[in-house]
């Protein structure tokens, strides 16, 4: 005990040296077991994930009335040779129109034990393991996040998992950083108030703070024991639908910062993401609000960007809709319509403006963090893992290729596209 004491005391002292010259220190739960957050989250690498579900919980999660209900279960992370303890977690299966059985191909949401100080394990409360049933590519995901980050929208974190569940493989997921309240934490200084999940076709519309922590135009994923209201939402929703447009302007800026929230319609439509918040969907987004009263748009559910057009069995075709348009068509619906707050951006002049100016950024900044040779090596990165997953379908791996091969040309193809509406509005 006491030479443990004092390996603890050097730990301490090790950590308090290394602040100051810039190196990462390591909590205790790092330290004793070797495993870090750029383990989670590495692209460079795929992490072993070992569930270990009872009977219970396996029947739960096959059973669709309990598909939404967390279970108790443990897990292992791997990442090459240094493992995780057998870590208590509870977990449940994550999805709508993807959502299926664990016998068949589901994706994940995991909850960490917590820990004394409330956190769970590295300090990860969460973890998300996306099956990628709807990204024939498997690096959407990686490439979409990876853009917003680079262009300063608060967005997750992604790395690359192997799955087995009681030691039957599930074959390769992306790991996905949870927006929550650690999340949040990491990414802003003020205090967290409510984390919204927003309900597919709903919006920013006068009557959207329905509904109580389960239910209503926006769910309440974060903060409701607090603040058991959705009065944020409230004082806010009829400043954003003020009909003059100068107005409207100002309590934007009022309400978000928004320059952001701006990047964010710009790099959702570069990627094509008909399936977020400024897209035909109006879906696939969380909303954070702080007792400041300042909101967020945190994006979430990438996989079907990159112009993939799962509506069709073509394969190689690619889905495209307007980069400036009040409606757009979504593969499987037609002439939907798109997020308010982008809509009433294009329409006014000096809002549709910064929005142009955003896209002319983030289609330099595809070129500027090699967007596309980063995906290709992300392909290279997770390619034998799906050589051993699809050994027996050899014509759905070639499928694969072919669409990360496609995904990569699409950014020339919106990098063109954006130079075309750039001219069409006069902007250099």
């Amino acid at each position: 005990m006491k030479k443990m004491a004092g390996f603890t005391r050097v730990l301490t002292l090790l950590a308090a040296w290394a602040l100051p010259l810039g190196f990462v220190s390591l909590s205790p739960a790092e330290a004793a077991t070797g495993l870090t957050l750029n383990d989670i989250y590495n692209p460079a690498k795929v992490l072993k994930v070992e569930l270990t579900l009872p009977n219970s919980t396996v029947q739960a999660l096959n059973n669709p009335s309990t598909f939404k209900v967390y279970a108790p279960g443990q897990v292992k992370l791997t990442s090459g040779s240094i493992s995780s303890p057998l870590l208590d977690i509870s977990i449940k299966l994550k999805g709508t129109t993807s959502m299926s059985a664990l016998n068949a191909s589901p994706s994940f949401k995991i909850r960490f034990k917590k820990d004394a100080a409330g956190l769970g394990y590295l300090g990860l409360r969460r973890m998300t393991l996306n099956a990628m049933t709807q990204d024939t590519s498997k690096v959407h995901e990686f490439g979409a996040y990876a853009l917003f980050n680079a262009m300063g929208v608060p967005a997750s974190k992604t790395g690359w998992a192997k799955v087995l569940v009681n030691g039957a493989s599930k074959g390769l997921y992306v790991n996905i950083e949870q927006p929550d309240q650690i999340f949040m934490s990491k990414r802003f200084k003020d205090v967290t108030q409510h984390i919204y999940e927003g309900v597919a076709m709903k919006d920013f519309k006068i009557g959207s703070d329905d509904g109580s922590e389960s239910s209503g135009s926006f769910l309440v994923d974060y903060g409701w024991k607090v603040t058991p209201n959705k009065s944020d939402l409230t004082s806010a929703l009829a400043d954003l639908n003020d009909l003059n447009s100068a107005t409207w302007y100002e309590n934007l800026n009022k309400y978000f910062d928004r320059t952001t929230l701006i990047k964010t319609f710009a790099v959702e439509n570069f990627l094509g993401h008909w399936d977020g918040y400024s897209g035909p969907d109006i879906n696939n987004y969380y909303v954070r609000t702080s007792t400041r009263n300042k909101f967020t748009i945190i994006p979430w559910g990438t996989d079907q960007t990159f112009g993939e057009n799962r509506q069709t069995a073509v394969a190689g075709d690619t889905f495209l809709y307007p980069l400036v348009s009040e409606r757009a068509n979504q593969p499987w619906a037609n002439n939907l319509k798109r997020g308010l707050l982008y809509v009433k951006c294009i329409n006014y002049k000096p809002c549709r403006n910064s929005y142009l100016v955003q896209l002319k950024a983030v289609s330099a900044m595809a070129t500027t963090m090699k967007l596309g040779e980063k995906m290709t090596t992300a392909a290279k990165v997770i390619d034998s893992t799906l050589v051993a997953q699809y050994k027996t379908n050899p014509s759905f791996l070639s499928a694969i290729h072919k669409e990360q091969t496609r995904s990569v040309k699409f950014i020339t193809t919106q990098q063109a596209n954006v130079k075309s509406v750039l001219s069409t509005y006069g902007v250099k």
